[in-house]
């Protein structure tokens, strides 16, 4: 079966990015033995993707986008054609800014989304997560529930307000975890039966004053967390207990500078194996490779290399585990490593694409 890459790119100017050179949605084939990528089809008309996350066995792309001349962000249910070309099937407000992450819940039933709400014009939402129902025909319902996030951090230039960056079930589906740049904190919720949220503070994990959370990924079978921080650069390496929720800390990398050029953490993924943590590095314009020890959850650098490009924003492994795709914002590039044993290998290809902003790989059937 065909290995499908998804790109999402800006395509109008935003004052928080250097440029806006993307046209839209893209479709690429990916080769899973040499990692090349061609184009197939690109998709007008959903604009400034954010984020994506598929449903390879509904055949479904969920992209966080925004819509022109409306207050808040959106997101757009998008169906997945044997040959990777993709068709609209609806749009649904978030209630909230600037769409930053979505992830679907393991059962498929509902879509998470956070809303970073960068800036918040007067009266507009600030909802900073929505849950979406999946119909049947995996169109978008409106949203089962909101939720708002209150509070401030010490970074007064970045941490005015509640900024949710990313948001993601447990694997078992019983709770729901925030990472708030804002707030230094994860916020964890009760995920009901209809899709709505309840605050469950008892699982809540606070970040040192200033840290600013961006990314969390978890293990499959829900017993450790990895949090990347982006504003003091660290990762972290938690573990949690599946039945109650609740997160205690196993270690901290400190992510060194190099040189002149600052450390911004950005993307995290979890090797398939769980020994491996990739993270890309803005600014300095690097992926850096952790290993990660089985029985302490300790955390060691493996590697460290440039990226392919400038700001590596986002970055996908592909099905079988094989190679990483990292979108390199703003060197309008994809670049494709190898994987040799897990560990990151050389750049294998580079392909041209305007401001990709994100990146999602699946096995599509015919």
């Amino acid at each position: 079966m065909p290995v499908f890459a998804f790109v999402g790119s800006l395509t109008r100017p935003a004052p928080n990015y250097r440029a806006a050179n993307g046209r839209g949605l893209s479709t690429l084939r990916f080769d899973a033995a040499t990692g090349r990528l061609d184009p197939v089809a690109e998709l007008a008309g959903v604009d400034d993707a954010g984020w994506l996350t598929v449903d390879a066995e509904a055949r479904r792309l969920y992209v966080a986008c925004d819509v022109p001349d409306t207050k808040q962000s959106w997101i757009a249910s998008l169906a997945i054609a044997g040959d990777g070309r993709l068709t609209l099937l609806n749009r649904q407000p978030t209630g909230g800014q600037t769409a930053c992450h979505l992830s679907l819940t393991p059962d498929r039933r509902f879509l998470l989304a956070a809303n970073y709400n960068a800036v918040v014009p007067a009266g507009a939402p600030d909802a900073a997560v929505a849950v979406f129902p999946v119909g049947p025909d995996g169109a978008l319902q409106p949203a089962a529930a909101t939720v708002q996030q209150q509070g401030s951090g010490p970074n007064r230039a970045r941490q005015e307000r509640s900024h949710a960056h990313c948001v993601v079930p447990s694997p078992n589906g019983r709770f729901v975890y925030v990472t708030d740049l804002g707030l230094d904190r994860i916020i964890a919720y009760r995920l009901g039966d209809a899709g709505e949220l309840t605050p469950y503070p008892a699982a809540d994990y606070a970040l040192p004053p200033g840290s600013g959370p961006r990314h969390l990924v978890f293990q499959p079978d829900g017993t450790r967390l990895f949090v990347v921080s982006e504003l003091v650069p660290t990762v972290l390496s938690l573990a949690v207990d599946p039945l109650s929720g609740v997160a205690n800390r196993l270690d901290a990398f400190a992510i060194p500078r190099r040189g002149d050029a600052i450390v911004q953490p950005a993307g995290i993924v979890l090797s398939p194996d769980g020994s491996r943590l990739f993270v890309g590095l803005r600014e300095c314009d690097e992926v850096l490779e952790l290993s990660i020890d089985a029985r302490t959850g300790r955390l060691s650098q493996a590697s460290r290399q440039p990226s392919g490009g400038a700001t590596p924003r986002d970055f996908a492994l592909s099905p079988d585990g094989r190679h990483l795709v990292v979108a390199n914002q703003d060197a309008d590039r994809l670049t494709v490593f190898g994987l040799d044993g897990g560990r990151l290998g050389e750049p294998l290809h580079h392909l041209s694409i305007g401001t990709p902003m994100a990146v999602a790989l699946a096995t599509i059937s015919a």
